[in-house]
C-alpha cells in the first residue's frame, strides 16, 4: 500500500512536469522585457522668459505657452512601447508621427540614437519598479527684432526631446540678455514632462 501511494505521487509529479512543457498553459509569470505605456498627465516644470530692451527675466504662468505651442498639453504620442529585448522604443500617435528608435538605458535615463545628431539624445526616464515612463519635451523660442543694419527679423522656434537650460539658449541669437536691445526681443523656453503608465 505504501509503495502504491509513492508510485501514484511520482506519476502525478511526472504528469504535472509534462504539462509545464506547454508554454501556453504555463502559469509562471513571464519576465517582462516589453512595456506598453499610455499617456496619463503632464506637468510644466518651468517656463523662463527674457524679454525687452534689457532682457528682463520672468517666470510667466503656464497659460503663456499657448501663444507659442498650442498643443503643449497633449503629447504627440499617446502610447509608448519600450522593448528591452531588442533595445528599441516605439512612440505611437496612430499617424505619420509614429517613430521607432534604438535605445540605451543608463540608470533610469532613456537615450535614443537619433539620425539627425551624432550623439545620443535624452528623452526621459523609465522606472522599472513602478512601470512608468516620463517623456521629456522642451519648447525653445527666440525672436530678434530687425536691427536696421541688414539684419531683419529673426524667429527660431522648436519643440524637441530633453530639457533646456540657459546655456542652450544664449550664444545663438543673443550672447547674453544684455544683447537684447529691442522692446520685442524675446528668449523663452519651457520644460514639460509627460507621464505614462503601463497598460
Amino acid at each position: 500500500m505504501k509503495y502504491t501511494f509513492y508510485a501514484l505521487m511520482m506519476a502525478l509529479s511526472l504528469i504535472s512536469c509534462e504539462n509545464n512543457d506547454n508554454p501556453h498553459d504555463d502559469p509562471r509569470p513571464i519576465d517582462k522585457e516589453m512595456y506598453q505605456f499610455e499617456f496619463k498627465s503632464y506637468t510644466v516644470n518651468e517656463t523662463i522668459l527674457y524679454r525687452g530692451a534689457f532682457g528682463e527675466k520672468s517666470n510667466p504662468q503656464e497659460s503663456i505657452l499657448s501663444n507659442y505651442w498650442s498643443l503643449y498639453k497633449d503629447p504627440a504620442w499617446k502610447k509608448i512601447i519600450l522593448n528591452l529585448k531588442d533595445n528599441s522604443i516605439q512612440l505611437i500617435a496612430g499617424n505619420s508621427a509614429d517613430a521607432t528608435y534604438s535605445v540605451k538605458i543608463i540608470n533610469d535615463s532613456v537615450l535614443i540614437n537619433d539620425n539627425n545628431t551624432n550623439k545620443p539624445t535624452y528623452i526621459g526616464d523609465f522606472n522599472k519598479e513602478k512601470s512608468t515612463f516620463t517623456l521629456k519635451r522642451t519648447l525653445q523660442y527666440m525672436k530678434r527684432e530687425s536691427r536696421g543694419n541688414g539684419n531683419g527679423l529673426t524667429v527660431v522656434q522648436s519643440v524637441s526631446f530633453g530639457t533646456t537650460q540657459y546655456s542652450n539658449m544664449f550664444g545663438i541669437l543673443f550672447i547674453t540678455p544684455s544683447d537684447m536691445t529691442k522692446s520685442e526681443d524675446e528668449v523663452l523656453w519651457s520644460n514639460i514632462e509627460y507621464y505614462y503608465k503601463k497598460l
